[in-house]
């Protein structure tokens, strides 16, 4: 499980209570770019700044010293599993050009996710589901969304139903219901829920849900079901 507690969370946190705006990061390509094990600077900083708003676990002492030690090449590794890019470890011209494209804003959200007590912000680029309470993030999660076809929708909705056991019958009426447990229904039977179908295989080309919003981190979504009650606003949206 995922709960917001480092140095860049902190910051991101101070500037959505003062209503401003993250420092900017570079858009053009770093000079010193592919990073890789070992290196250190200014520009390892800004990955890794990122990569913490996206909620990889990264360790103080490497944030701190803007060192690409073990954590941060760990998390590299898991946001290019994520993005379907190569998994080498290494920040190259591509890694960098999504973690631009779904980690440039760092501590900036949507109005939606700041006007009520708590919210679940959910971002469909970044494919992370952020817990904001008292316009703090409190936990990220990654998820997955919907198949072409079935997509996820995104706007405004209420949790309006929560069931700590739900199953589905998409499989068919002859077939073992399928597990959906710590579900969170915001619009009809699309809800936000544990899957093992995504703790078992990840994210993979084509993969995903029938509109629901997947967890992989049962430890997260338990938790997270424990904490949202029925009325919760839930605010899908593409950055």
């Amino acid at each position: 499980m995922r709960i917001a507690r480092s140095a860049a969370i902190i910051t991101a946190t101070l500037a959505l209570a003062l209503g401003a705006a993250s420092p900017a990061l570079a858009k053009d390509l770093p000079r010193d770019i592919p990073l890789e094990y070992d290196d250190k600077g200014d520009t390892v900083a800004k990955a890794q700044y990122r990569l913490d708003w996206l909620g990889y676990d990264l360790r103080h002492k490497e944030m701190d010293r803007g060192y690409f030690g073990r954590s941060t090449k760990a998390a590299v590794k898991d946001f290019q599993r994520k993005f379907f890019l190569p998994i080498n470890g290494k920040i190259n011209k591509d890694t960098w050009k999504m973690l631009d494209e779904v980690g440039d804003d760092v501590g900036k959200l949507p109005k939606a996710c700041l006007e009520e007590r708590q919210v679940l912000c959910i971002d469909k680029t970044a494919k992370v589901l952020r817990y904001v309470l008292k316009k703090r993030v409190v936990q990220t999660l990654d998820v997955r969304f919907g198949v072409p076809g079935l997509d996820t929708p995104t706007g405004s909705f209420r949790v309006y139903y929560r069931d700590r056991y739900a199953t589905s019958g998409i499989n068919g009426p002859d077939q073992p219901r399928a597990s959906m447990p710590y579900a969170l229904f915001f619009n009809g039977d699309i809800a936000v829920h544990y899957s093992p179908t995504f703790a078992a295989s990840g994210y993979y080309p084509g993969g995903g849900s029938h509109g629901c919003v997947n967890v992989a981190d049962l430890q997260g979504v338990s938790w997270l079901f424990d904490q949202i009650p029925v009325g919760t606003r839930v605010y899908v949206y593409n950055t």
